[in-house]
């Protein structure tokens, strides 16, 4: 998720020091080659004669480590002008160790309020990211609708009507389990590096498939991350 930017990082600082030091270790660890003494001048004639030992092989250096892969899909990297769209609204907070079950929450939690009202949908549920520290992060979660919830509807506690994010965007199509998340977002990373693209902040999760749980791999989403 967008939230986790800030620890992808430090795992990939951590990961360069670590890195570092085997490669150091190895460096140190390796003995230099022996000298072989001078041959004396008037050696013993029953002397066997001594057969210098090989130098040690040089330690193999570390290899680097592999950039991240952008994602397989063919359609990766879409750049495209995303529509705002009527959406039913419910914000909330979450740990990252609860993130999946957080936000599965709040779409069943919005798909109950849309069958209550009658409301028709108009697409896959998306979630906003809003802010992030290092205990957790806050989205807005909604489900587009196919037209602007009426005037004078009342909602339930939480809800509201709203609007999605819209704008240029470039689309990433991710599947795989929602666990490792933090390797597609790597990938666009690296992606949008390449192509000198730069995001304005706001990201959405599209959510085309969600399994039972965080680690299997049927997970399908596409991450929408919208462009200055």
């Amino acid at each position: 998720m967008v939230g986790t930017a800030n620890r992808r990082m430090r795992i990939w600082l951590k990961a360069s020091m670590v890195v570092f030091a085997v490669s150091s270790g190895s460096l140190a660890q390796q003995a230099p080659a022996p000298i072989t003494p001078p041959a004396s001048t008037t050696p013993p004639v029953s002397a066997p004669p001594v057969a210098t030992p090989p130098a040690p092989a040089p330690a193999e250096a570390a290899k680097p480590a592999e950039a991240p892969k952008p994602p397989a899909d063919g359609g990766a990297g879409e750049i495209r002008d995303v529509a705002a769209r009527p959406v039913l609204r419910l914000k909330g907070q979450s740990t990252w160790d609860q993130g999946f079950a957080s936000l599965k929450t709040a779409i069943a939690t919005l798909e109950a309020e849309t069958k209550r009202l009658s409301l028709p949908r108009d697409g896959n549920p998306l979630a906003y990211f809003v802010d992030s520290d290092d205990l957790g992060f806050t989205y807005e979660m909604m489900l587009p609708l196919a037209a602007a919830i009426p005037a004078g509807t009342t909602l339930g506690t939480g809800f509201d009507a709203a609007q999605s994010p819209g704008g240029r965007a470039v689309i990433f199509p991710n599947e795989g389990a929602y666990d490792e998340i933090d390797t597609a977002y790597e990938a666009l990373t690296a992606w949008l590096d390449d192509k000198n693209l730069v995001s304005t902040g706001k990201f959405l999760e599209e959510y085309e498939f969600i399994p039972e749980k965080s680690d299997e791999t049927t997970m399908k989403l596409k991450i929408v991350v919208f462009l200055k």
